[in-house]
């Protein structure tokens, strides 16, 4: 089957989200934070408006240029999480402006309210990049094809084998 959908996910693919949070505040994203309640660390995190400035990831700007020359741009689109409704508007602000001040061509951005609701996405000709397991598999559990992202290299080496093979499961 022919890849139809590339879903590429920013934070931990492209955006390195998590050395700007280590570098504020000495903690990982996810160390001190309740699923019910947000960390004063997150609040400040998004009302910085860091975001908008993170860096890239390492390996996310051949990333990018290796998915605009092997596939049509329309196949792309971008697939993250705002990490909750509370925040969404902002964070979508804020991750808009980033793929805008870095040029990314994709022309459809899809920032979902929470990272379980990237499964959505999921059809039989679809891949989705992503660094999150849980999300990789949710996405492979709803009938899409999902690579854990850990370094372009392996993933620039799957894709390939994708794209000559196909995605028979």
């Amino acid at each position: 089957m022919k890849i139809k959908k590339i879903y590429l996910d920013m934070d931990g693919v492209i955006a390195n989200f998590e050395r700007r949070y280590i570098e504020l505040f000495e903690e990982t994203p996810g160390e001190f934070r309740d699923r019910k309640e947000w960390s004063e660390n997150w609040v400040k995190f998004i009302e910085g408006k860091n975001f908008e400035t993170l860096d890239w990831w390492p390996g996310g700007p051949e990333l990018i240029t290796f998915l605009t020359k092997n596939f049509d741009i329309s196949q792309i689109e971008i697939l993250s999480s705002s990490g909750g409704n509370k925040f969404h508007e902002k964070v979508v602000e804020q991750k808009n402006t980033w793929l805008k001040n870095y040029n990314i061509p994709f022309e459809k951005v899809n920032i979902v309210s929470g990272r379980k609701r990237k499964a959505e996405y999921a059809t039989p000709d679809s891949i989705l990049i992503d660094d999150t397991e849980d999300v990789v598999k949710a996405f492979r559990d709803a009938g899409g094809v999902a690579i854990h992202h850990k370094d372009y290299n392996n993933t620039i080496k799957l894709l390939n084998i994708y794209l000559t093979k196909g995605l028979n499961k």
